[in-house]
């Protein structure tokens, strides 16, 4: 840059030092004002030729600032999701294809450390899907860094006659490492310019971002399902417990009753264990719920009363499973005093969102509890476990979709209400 700078301002100072001296002469010696003109044409000669330079100068250092970035953010945008999910065949070739139609370059080609994935454009019979990563490419790579591929071999033409003549590589990376390269090929020879270099720097490191941003989610997923492994293996056996000391006391006293318990139980346990699936129809959690109640009914007898207030649209809506089961375990175990503890739930839709409501007139949550109660561990054995169980699956599965809000009073009882949309949401 510095040598065009320094002779446009040479040539600037030449253009007003003629100017000056060209009036002083017209002025001094009374000569005619037609010999200006030539004064005139020299300078106007001079400015187009400063600006020129100037116009060179910078075009080489800020090439970024000519590259058509709405086209790459179109590329990026479109691509966004498949790339979220990995670099693969799919996602290779729709970068390659949205770039090369995009961007206009001759051919894109879209590698893994080794082989080519997509190529989109000319030359496609010799550097097609399946073929080796061009040797240059493969060089950036390992290098990591934005290069220009030789002609020829360098982009794994091996001497045949191709038509594209140049190229212009740029690795893709995770935080694992490199995975792959966006490679950029021209017709001409000498086509490969400042500007596609920022344009392939540009692109690929938000082509990189997006493989990132899918990596995290991935772990993220990964790691909310193994806390909400964790909290239904600490949740289950508590109910398991519970049930088999209820069927143990019916034994003796009443072995038909037991019998039904047992049934129940058998049923209770048949629905945990034969859904493989991430979601179930809500009249299937209710079958699940009511296994549950029939043994806390046979334990509790006339001091726990259960009423139902379910419509058929929200009977249809797909729910998590063991999603409403530890509400009413919740509900039961520190709700429960001396007198009949009534609980109700209740299931509505409504403007597309399905609301599930455990409430009951237990004793409520003591206050220095309530602030913290969807905490893990908090409370009393499991039943401070399910709310956190609860909390912690309806944030994975709907973000900010999915709300968990929590009502109590020691003189009306607590009501538990989860607010979801009846749509499923996408993996």
């Amino acid at each position: 840059m510095r040598g065009p700078l320094l002779a446009a301002a040479t040539l600037a100072l030449l253009q007003a030092a003629l100017v000056y001296l060209g009036l002083r002469a017209v002025q001094e010696l009374g000569l005619s004002l037609f010999l200006l003109v030539p004064i005139v044409a020299v300078t106007t000669l001079g400015l187009v030729t400063w600006l020129g330079l100037v116009r060179h100068a910078f075009g080489a250092v800020v090439p970024l600032g000519q590259a058509p970035a709405a086209k790459i953010l179109e590329v990026v945008e479109f691509c966004r999701q498949p790339l979220r999910a990995g670099l693969s065949d799919t996602a290779a070739l729709l970068v390659a294809h949205e770039t090369q139609v995009r961007l206009g370059y001759g051919a894109v080609a879209v590698t893994n450390r080794s082989t080519v994935l997509a190529h989109a454009g000319l030359g496609s019979d010799h550097h097609g899907p399946g073929t080796d990563a061009p040797p240059g490419a493969v060089s950036a790579m390992a290098a990591r860094r934005v290069a220009r591929l030789p002609v020829g071999w360098g982009h794994g033409c091996g001497g045949r006659d191709c038509p594209l003549r140049s190229a212009v590589v740029a690795p893709l990376a995770t935080r694992a490492g490199v995975v792959g390269s966006v490679i950029l090929f021209s017709e001409g020879a000498l086509n490969v310019s400042d500007r596609d270099r920022a344009i392939a720097q540009t692109l690929s490191d938000l082509l990189s971002s997006e493989l990132q941003i899918g990596e995290l989610d991935v772990h993220a997923n990964a790691a909310a399902s193994a806390e909400l492994a964790a909290l239904q293996a600490q949740i289950e056996p508590h109910f398991l417990f519970n049930a088999l000391n209820t069927i143990a006391a019916f034994c003796r006293t009443s072995p038909d009753e037991a019998r039904r318990l047992v049934l129940a139980f058998a049923d209770y346990c048949r629905s945990s264990l034969r859904r493989p699936g991430a979601f179930v129809d809500l009249a299937d959690e209710i079958g699940h719920v009511d296994a549950y109640l029939a043994l806390e009914l046979a334990r509790f007898g006339d001091s726990l009363e259960i009423e139902r207030r379910i419509t058929p649209a929200a009977l249809a809506a797909q729910v998590p499973p063991f999603l409403i089961q530890p509400l009413v375990e919740n509900a039961i175990k520190h709700g429960k005093t001396d007198r009949p503890l009534r609980v109700v739930i209740t299931a509505v839709v409504r403007f597309g969102r399905l609301r599930v409501s455990v409430r009951d007139n237990g004793r409520g949550i003591p206050p220095g509890i309530a602030e913290r109660i969807l905490e893990a561990g908090v409370g009393s054995g499991a039943a401070g476990l399910g709310l956190a169980f609860v909390d912690q699956r309806l944030s994975a599965l709907y973000g900010e979709e999915g709300r968990l809000r929590i009502v109590s009073s020691p003189l009306f009882g607590t009501s538990v209400s989860v607010l979801i949309p009846v749509v499923r949401p996408t993996p």
